[in-house]
């Protein structure tokens, strides 16, 4: 039987925690003067330090702070210690039990309140200053009228109390108090620089704190101390409320400016660099490994240079340390390389066979060469005609005019030099061309084939073509297109200037022709086709119920898409929270939904695949989430009495049977 206690026990403890729905803000009025208040404020630290309740609250030190007495004022204060928690929904005057400040919280976290949510950043600024990123959005569906006031605290107060102990979260100074309007839905943003200097204060980055809270404008007369004592206040209830401290401090930032490449030809390098931190200056201190025997002094210097390095590799390190000693450090490898240049790879090997007379002769070199030098001191034997064009700055590519068949040539390289100015005096290969060939070229594969066309047209020929393409290329009916050779003049590839719906018949000719002039023995004609993309799957049906709250959507398409374009043609009514993510052409929407709703899900035909076609037509779905369960005519509230003795009576009678 006690087993089946306890668990009554629990159903009652989670729904009373599901009533949590926002923090509660406490206002502590107390003086310096007070003997009662240290005792207040020892309970109320204890119960915000024991994470027990989503709370938070500030000592308003009345007697050393004109705005905390003003406030007191409005609270129309009869005596210290006195606790607002929500802006009065719940006073406690003088020193009372902890219980009594527990009992107040746990009221304050039953009650209904408005659906309001705020996000606050705060950022050390320096100098004394903090930058406070605030935003307020009204989430219900009603128009919102209360009052916005962030509180700027310091977590250990300067103040002391009474027994001499500091007070905890003491208050400043307001960043913010105004009214605020806001529509359903709508949202503010504000950004706001508090100056302790202006106010009058020494502020430190890690004993600094903001406290935003909006109150309702629905006024509520209330008491500030049993009703006998006749002191009524106006109070405004918290809809909202949220804290953020300064994020800590990181290690400055750094990076070079200057700095020499991977391999360089000259025996003098330079470095500059640049560093930055939250706040204050940056000192820097550098070495350079195998070579420096110790770090620089640490200073505010930017450069540095090296003169005749020895040939070699190193790493140069460099640190930063800001203003409470943090340090970083960046480094950066490079070599030091002033040797002769070097051929490192050539094309055709050296003394290979059977090199076809369209070859495109290629030499690499090991340095970035002296392009004069190389061009003045190349010759082939025997004598041809060439053209040239540079990759890099160290490779030269030579482009025969014509090489003769079952002929023996010879690159010679005299006299190069690196940029750097070293020379390489002597280099040459050679290879011999084949005999003529008589062999027709033939297609080994066309991409699409006979399929619908998404991108370009690859043709993929048995060997390198004649670029060449008059009268080689018929399409039905007839488009636009330019076409690229890759792959040594083997792959073809057909780009259609324009995308429009229809089935087109392409045709390779017997006029198109290897570089040996060889054509080939017969046409080739396949076909491709251009649809517009539409959607061909969703996970959820049109018009589905009971869908879950929390739910994954997938919505296939039948084409490759733009992404960009699809989330951007987008809509779902009402607003939900969702995010979005792709796996190829299937869209993924997470969607974070309420219960008994229905949701509309709507792509515009503007939506646009890879190729810029858009969608056949609109699309659009609905369906209808679980509705949640009435307990009290709709109220999300405690189950009733006698709900909770049928649960019990249905556990009492399992038990009887499960001991027959």
């Amino acid at each position: 039987m006690k087993r089946y206690f306890i668990i009554i026990f629990l159903l009652l403890a989670f729904f009373a925690a599901a009533k949590v729905k926002g923090n509660i803000f406490a206002e502590e009025m107390t003086a310096t003067s007070c003997h009662a208040c240290p005792a207040v404020a020892e309970i109320l630290h204890e119960i915000y330090s024991s994470h027990e309740y989503p709370f938070y609250y500030v000592a308003m030190v009345t007697d050393k702070n004109d705005l905390a007495a003003e406030r007191a004022r409005e609270y129309n204060v009869y005596g210290y210690p006195t606790t607002f928690f929500d802006g009065g929904y719940e006073v406690i005057f003088g020193k009372q039990d902890m219980q009594y400040f527990k009992n107040a919280i746990q009221s304050c976290l039953e009650r209904q309140r408005a659906n309001i949510k705020i996000n606050l950043e705060v950022k050390w600024l320096g100098e004394n200053s903090i930058e406070i990123d605030l935003g307020v959005k009204n989430n219900g569906n009603e128009n919102y009228n209360g009052f916005l006031k962030v509180y700027v605290v310091e977590p250990v107060s300067r103040w002391k109390n009474y027994d001499g102990k500091p007070y905890h979260f003491g208050f400043l100074d307001y960043a913010v108090n105004e009214d605020i309007s806001l529509t359903p839905g709508e949202k503010i943003n504000k950004q706001i620089v508090w100056n302790g200097s202006e106010e009058g204060y020494e502020i430190s980055k890690d004993n600094i704190m903001a406290i935003a809270v909006v109150f309702n404008a629905n006024g509520n007369t209330k008491y500030s101390d049993p009703p006998e004592n006749n002191h009524p206040f106006t109070a405004y209830y918290v809809d909202a409320c949220t804290a953020a401290k300064p994020s800590p401090d990181e290690p400055p930032s750094l990076q070079f400016t200057k700095k020499p490449e991977n391999v360089t030809g000259f025996r003098n390098v330079s470095f500059e660099w640049a560093g930055s931190d939250d706040h204050g200056n940056v000192l820097f201190s550098y070495k350079l490994m195998n070579y420096d025997k110790d770090w620089s002094n640490w200073s505010n210097i930017t450069h540095v240079e090296y003169a005749n390095l020895p040939d070699g590799e190193y790493e140069f390190l460099l640190r930063g340390k800001d203003n409470i000693g943090q340090i970083s450090q960046i480094s950066w490898r490079f070599i030091v390389d002033t040797s002769p240049p070097r051929v490192i790879e050539h094309y055709p090997k050296a003394n290979a066979k059977n090199v076809p007379v369209y070859v495109t002769i290629r030499i690499k070199f090991s340095h970035e060469m002296n392009k004069k030098s190389v061009e003045n001191g190349l010759e082939i034997e025997p004598h041809i005609d060439y053209t040239v064009q540079w990759k890099n700055g160290n490779e030269i590519l030579i482009h025969p005019q014509t090489l003769n068949y079952e002929t023996k040539y010879t690159v010679i390289i005299r006299n190069a030099y690196r940029k750097s100015g070293q020379i390489l005096q002597y280099y040459e290969f050679s290879f011999e061309t084949s005999a003529m060939d008589v062999t027709p070229p033939h297609i080994l594969y066309v991409n699409p084939l006979n399929a619908e066309l998404m991108s370009n047209i690859e043709i993929k020929f048995s060997e390198p073509m004649d670029t060449l393409l008059h009268r080689a290329i018929e399409i039905e009916p007839w488009v636009p297109f330019t076409y690229e050779w890759k792959e040594n003049d083997t792959l073809l590839e057909i780009k259609f200037s324009n995308y429009s719906m229809g089935s087109y018949n392409i045709t390779i000719t017997t006029y198109i022709t290897d570089k040996y002039g060889n054509n080939m023995e017969k046409n080739f004609t396949f076909y491709v086709y251009i649809t517009p993309p539409k959607i061909v799957y969703t996970s959820i049906e049109d018009g589905e119920r009971n869908v879950a709250l929390h739910t994954l959507l997938e919505i296939k398409f039948s084409h490759e898409m733009n992404e960009q374009s699809v989330e951007k043609n987008l809509n779902i009514f009402p607003e939900c929270s969702y995010n979005i993510s792709w796996n190829n052409s299937t869209l993924l929407i997470e969607m974070q939904l309420e219960y008994g709703k229905t949701y509309y899900i709507n792509i515009s035909k503007n939506a646009r695949d890879v190729r810029g076609i858009k969608m056949e037509k609109d699309f659009s779905i609905h369906f209808s989430t679980l509705k949640e369960i009435e307990r009290n005519g709709g109220k999300n509230e405690m189950p009733s009495f006698m709900l909770l003795m049928a649960i019990a009576a249905m556990l009492l009678a399992a038990r009887k049977r499960k001991l027959k």
